[in-house]
């Protein structure tokens, strides 16, 4: 039985594999502190919010901490003499849509992540722990094969008009025009313009190709240290 559901398990985590460690990317940048504070710094926020960096920090962990709660609506809250809610309602009606596409997205994760470790834990019990290498790096190189095009088709987007490829996202992966804002009225982006979004995937691919070399090296090693000759 389990023989019979390896070769389905290795053909699914060849097409998980890149979109899996981009999700894993994209939640270690959306839920690091420094990437805002960065933002902040890089983009000249404080004055163009009229809001403190302390009060930008209180902003930027009030949504991180919404993406991983049960609260439907998104309230951001700053404290002065009273407190402010800094989102419209269409603001926050976007904002449900951007958690429930987070959402999705660190569940596909989850499952991936059971999918590949089963893959892995299956080929070794099969043919023995040395396998787990062979199987890893065959793994990341048929799911690059597939996923080649569509990468460098992004990046391409990316370099070559970055504005049409971010509002063609918005455009597939929403089925409203919410996110159509005014980033002369709209804290959402003004807060968060086009230029941190273009900056914030380039760190996400960054980090990407940096998984995947520590994980070819870290397997290399290890395969010539259990298989020297």
């Amino acid at each position: 039985m389990i023989k019979k559901i390896f070769p389905s398990l290795k053909y699914i985590s060849y097409l998980i594999w890149v979109p899996l460690i981009l999700t894993i990317s994209f939640e270690i940048i959306t839920f690091s502190d420094w990437i805002y504070e960065f933002n902040w710094d890089r983009n000249n926020i404080s004055y163009r919010s009229n809001l403190t960096n302390n009060e930008l920090d209180q902003v930027s962990d009030q949504i991180k901490d919404y993406f991983k709660n049960d609260d439907e609506k998104i309230t951001i809250n700053i404290e002065r003499n009273k407190s402010i809610n800094l989102f419209n309602q269409r603001e926050i009606d976007h904002m449900v849509d951007v958690k429930n596409l987070i959402k999705f997205t660190l569940l596909f994760e989850r499952i991936s992540l059971v999918i590949i470790f089963f893959t892995l834990i299956i080929s070794s019990y099969i043919n023995g722990l040395k396998e787990i290498q062979r199987v890893l790096i065959q793994i990341i190189y048929k799911s690059f094969i597939i996923w080649s095009g569509i990468i460098l088709l992004i990046i391409s987007g990316m370099v070559i008009n970055f504005n049409y490829t971010f509002t063609l996202f918005h455009k597939i992966f929403f089925r409203n025009d919410l996110w159509i804002l005014d980033p002369r009225n709209d804290y959402l982006l003004i807060l968060f313009p086009e230029r941190f979004f273009l900056e914030i995937c380039i760190i996400i691919l960054l980090l990407f190709t940096l998984i995947n070399f520590l994980l070819l090296s870290v397997t290399w090693i290890l395969r010539k240290r259990l298989d020297p000759i």
